[in-house]
């Protein structure tokens, strides 16, 4: 045994809390060692027998090529595995540094020590305390979970999510072809309304319209896909079979509507009631994640996206056959069809208008909803 120990080393082991209490430090035969980065200390199934101070340097705890957790000095490595029953190791003990010193204890002469009884108490309190703050650390970790899912939660609507998480954090979403429900809407003549009003009042009546058409979407399970200025675009997907099911989303959107219609209608600017349009279609739709490299986002495209956005642009002026002004609802002739019966009646109206984008475009809507 040596007569002598380093200075580094005695303030190591002193730092470390493993000879709290003990006079003697060279009884424990501590032997430094070097490690260069990335060598092991200790693998994954070998003997636990001894444990490490760290004098200098850093060192990786890995489950394989995942670093759980870096130590560095004074810290003690190694102790729980020759607390444990088995004395194996769980993980792998990497240097994380160029120069990595440690002093090596065996755990013979920890066991042989005149005072073991105090190293062991030592150990098992050092234990506790990484345990203490690991529990922190993880409540911690669970309460920015907790805030990262709640920002998801509202950046993201609930089906893209699934798709999202379905396709791995590294990959975009994947690209689907689906039958779908697709909304637009829009609050007439609305920059004209708010002109005048401080910013404030416009976002609160931003807010309240928004509110009002995403609680009527939600409620009948559709997903908003986008706010657009004072435009909303949300989707219903439809079942890859079975008329009756798609009958059901159908109806669902259509309830939808109608409602963040009415609700819309209750809000004033000064004493006019705001109006709601909104464009209904069902057809076919490309899913999945668009934009560029670095930013993207989950919305679908395609023919029945553009048809559904012009449904909704309609106005008075571009009609050509039906006369009148369009009501509030206007809805595809392949969304009508796919009604059951008696929700077909309440749409009777057929129009046809002349839209910027697709030409002659055929819908039903229902007289218009007077002011209220």
């Amino acid at each position: 045994m040596r007569t002598s120990l380093k200075k580094q080393y005695a303030e190591a082991l002193v730092d470390s809390g493993l000879v709290d209490s003990l006079p003697e430090l060279l009884a424990l035969d501590p032997l430094p060692c070097r490690f260069s980065e990335g060598e092991h200390i200790c693998r994954r199934g070998e003997k636990a027998d001894r444990l490490w101070v760290i004098v200098s340097g850093s060192i990786a705890i890995r489950d394989d090529a995942r670093t759980l957790y870096v130590r560095g000095h004074p810290e003690i490595i190694g102790e729980l595995n020759i607390l444990g029953g088995k004395g194996i190791r769980r993980y792998d003990l990497v240097a994380n540094e160029s120069m990595v010193e440690l002093l090596t204890i065996r755990k013979e002469a920890i066991a042989d020590h005149p005072r073991a009884d105090i190293l062991w108490r030592n150990i098992a309190r050092i234990v506790a305390l990484k345990l203490t703050a690991a529990t922190a650390q993880t409540s911690s970790l669970l309460e920015q979970i907790q805030d990262d899912a709640h920002i998801l939660r509202a950046y993201t609507n609930k089906y893209a999510l699934s798709r999202r998480l379905g396709s791995g954090s590294r990959f975009l979403t994947d690209h689907r072809v689906e039958d779908a429900v697709v909304w637009f809407s829009d609050i007439v003549n609305f920059t004209r309304s708010v002109m005048e009003l401080p910013p404030v009042h416009t976002a609160d009546l931003v807010q309240r319209f928004f509110n009002a058409q995403a609680e009527a979407i939600e409620c009948h399970r559709g997903y908003i896909d986008k706010f657009m200025g004072d435009g909303l675009m949300a989707f219903w997907i439809l079942p890859a079979a079975g008329r009756e099911n798609c009958a059901e989303a159908c109806e669902e959107a259509l309830a939808a509507a109608e409602e963040a219609v009415r609700s819309v209608s209750l809000i004033h600017v000064d004493t006019k009631p705001l109006e709601l349009r909104v464009g209904l279609h069902t057809g076919c739709i490309l899913s999945g994640d668009f934009g560029s490299t670095h930013r993207h986002q989950f919305t679908l495209i395609g023919a029945a996206v553009n048809k559904a956005a012009q449904l909704e642009q309609i106005h008075e002026d571009q009609i050509t056959d039906g006369g009148g002004k369009p009501g509030p609802v206007r809805i595809s002739s392949e969304f009508r069809d796919a009604l059951p019966g008696p929700t077909q009646q309440r749409y009777i109206r057929r129009n046809r208008a002349m839209t910027r984008k697709l030409g002659k475009l055929k819908f039903y809507t229902t007289a218009p909803t007077a002011p209220g």
